[in-house]
């Protein structure tokens, strides 16, 4: 079980501006150590009773840290879809963290369950993102990350190291740590199945975040089982937020060129034009999208009905923007549909691929569900 007694100094390091100041302090040269063995890390909680599966049916979903973990847990247990699956992919996985009444969301979710889990560190997190936590409650171990959960044994696992392309000490949401991701062997009746879980950078281009999926698959590779299957929040915005110009250059494309209807409409295609990279980086590993997601459906419906949303809009881009975005979207109901969250595969057949929706705010994503052949 993961453990750590850096709580003490949480104050201090909020205090310090920039990662550089932070290195150059004494308090970096007490605690730095712990720190970096920490980030990186795996929590395991592996049941005795697994048994390999002849069956497999993969769940992939960003929970939002946990925040809603009630009902997170119900709709796991009795949504018809859900209460079936066989290993579940999850994005955005708190542990100690106020927001989530410093749970620890996986191993909470895998003894309601009855599963094994991995849980990978990828932040020691001193700050939280816009209303998440309304409370101030304090953070214990305030660490989050990425996880899966199996009904299988599972067996080797990596905390994947992915290309930084965004300070998150300094970013509204301060953070020690990076872009991480968690990859597990599982045992099957057939033989063996890498499970790899992404959660791609938003604040990136997508030349950068096709640079963390590579990355991501040259490790998941190198455990050398064949099949493969990658699920989780690939972030395809269609936007460009890796620099403030390349921003500019993104928003006067698809205001000039795209049109306002079209820039909508390609949030549910983002494989035709705008994040490209993203979609050759899967090709170029030997991964195919084709048959493991359904195409219909958006997995993250961005509603300006919606006080949450409408606030997170409002501190983005503004006033005048938000009450111009309202009313562009009129006649789309309020509601823009997104497709952020994927499948993809490599030596495997799968069908039935399935969107998830829970209604009642359990997360801001639904999940994504495909069924393998083992």
């Amino acid at each position: 079980m993961l453990h750590h007694e850096l709580a003490s100094h949480y104050a201090e390091l909020r205090r310090i501006r920039t990662r550089k100041q932070l290195h150059a302090s004494a308090l970096w040269a007490q605690i730095g150590g712990e720190v970096e063995s920490l980030l990186g890390n795996i929590e395991r909680g592996d049941r005795s009773d697994a048994r390999p599966i002849d069956k497999l049916r993969a769940v992939a979903w960003n929970i939002q840290r946990g925040m809603h973990f009630e009902k997170l847990r119900d709709a796991l247990l009795t949504d018809p879809v859900l209460r079936e699956a066989d290993v579940l992919m999850l994005s955005e996985v708190d542990l100690g963290l106020g927001r989530s009444h410093n749970r620890n969301v996986a191993k909470d979710l895998a003894e309601a369950l009855g599963m094994s889990y991995a849980f990978a560190v990828s932040y020691l997190t001193l700050e939280d993102d816009h209303l998440e936590n309304p409370e101030q409650t304090e953070n214990t171990l305030a660490l989050a990350g990425s996880a899966i959960l199996s009904r299988a044994p599972i067996k080797r696992v990596l905390n994947a190291d992915l290309p930084e392309v965004r300070d998150k000490f300094s970013s509204s949401e301060k953070r020690l740590g990076k872009k991480r991701a968690v990859i597990a062997e599982l045992e099957t009746t057939k033989g063996p199945i890498v499970v790899a879980q992404a959660h791609l950078d938003s604040n990136a281009s997508s030349r950068q975040r096709a640079q963390q999926l590579s990355a991501l698959l040259a490790q998941a590779r190198s455990l050398e089982v064949p099949r493969m299957l990658l699920g989780g929040d690939l972030n395809t915005t269609t936007y460009n937020l890796g620099s403030k110009w390349g921003l500019v250059k993104d928003l006067l494309h698809k205001l000039f060129v795209t049109g306002f209807e079209g820039t909508v409409a390609n949030y549910m295609t983002p494989d035709k034009r705008y994040e490209l990279p993203v979609f050759e980086a899967l090709r170029e590993a030997g991964f195919a999208t084709t048959g493991l997601n359904d195409r219909t459906l958006g997995t993250m419906n961005y509603d300006l009905a919606d006080p949450y949303t409408l606030e997170k809009v409002r501190k983005a881009v503004g006033g005048l923007l938000t009450r111009w975005l309202v009313r562009r979207l009129r006649s789309f109901d309020g509601v823009v549909r997104a497709r952020l969250d994927w499948f993809a595969g490599s030596a495997l057949t799968g069908h039935d691929p399935r969107v998830v929706h829970i209604a009642g705010h359990a997360t801001d994503h639904d999940a994504v569900v495909i069924d393998i052949d083992v």
